[in-house]
C-alpha cells in the first residue's frame, strides 16, 4: 500500500536528547491521527539501517528526523532536500536534523530541549502540513 507521506524518527530514548525524535513521533501520531495517508516509523538508533528502511517504504514523500550535537544549535533545525530522478514512487526525501545539547546516558531530555520541545514540534508539524498540501 502506498502512502502520501512517511515520517521516520532516528533516535535513542536512553541517551537524553537523542530520544527527541522518538518523542516527536509520539506527539505527531496524535496530531495527525485523522490523516490516514501518513506512516510513522521508528527507524532505529541511528542511520545505520536507514537505507534498508527506505527501500521498504512506498511513499511519495519521506521525512527523516535525526539529531546532531555538533554544527546545528540546540533546538534549531537544518534541512536537506533530495528529489530522486529515478524512483518508483518517491518524489521527495527531506532530511531534518535537529540540534541537541546532550547525548549522555539518561532517559530525560535536557532542560534546554524540554523548554524548546513544543516549538520544535510546531516546526515539524508545519513541515508535514506543507508536504501534505503540496
Amino acid at each position: 500500500m502506498s502512502s502520501k507521506l512517511a515520517v521516520i524518527g532516528l533516535g535513542d530514548v536512553r541517551k537524553q536528547d537523542k530520544g527527541l525524535t522518538i518523542y516527536l513521533l509520539d506527539k505527531l501520531k496524535n496530531i495527525f491521527s485523522e490523516t490516514l495517508d501518513i506512516l510513522f516509523i521508528e527507524g532505529g538508533f541511528d542511520g545505520e539501517d536507514l537505507f534498508e528502511t527506505l527501500e521498504d517504504i512506498d511513499a511519495e514523500k519521506i521525512v527523516v528526523l535525526d539529531t546532531m550535537r555538533e554544527i546545528v544549535k540546540p533546538g534549531e533545525l537544518d534541512y536537506l532536500i533530495i528529489k530522486p530522478r529515478e524512483a518508483k514512487s518517491l518524489k521527495e526525501l527531506l532530511m531534518v536534523t535537529i540540534g541537541i545539547l546532550s547525548d549522555d546516558w539518561g532517559k530525560k531530555l535536557s532542560n534546554s530541549l524540554c523548554e524548546k520541545f513544543y516549538d520544535i514540534l510546531d516546526k515539524v508539524s508545519n513541515i508535514i502540513n506543507n508536504l501534505l498540501n503540496k
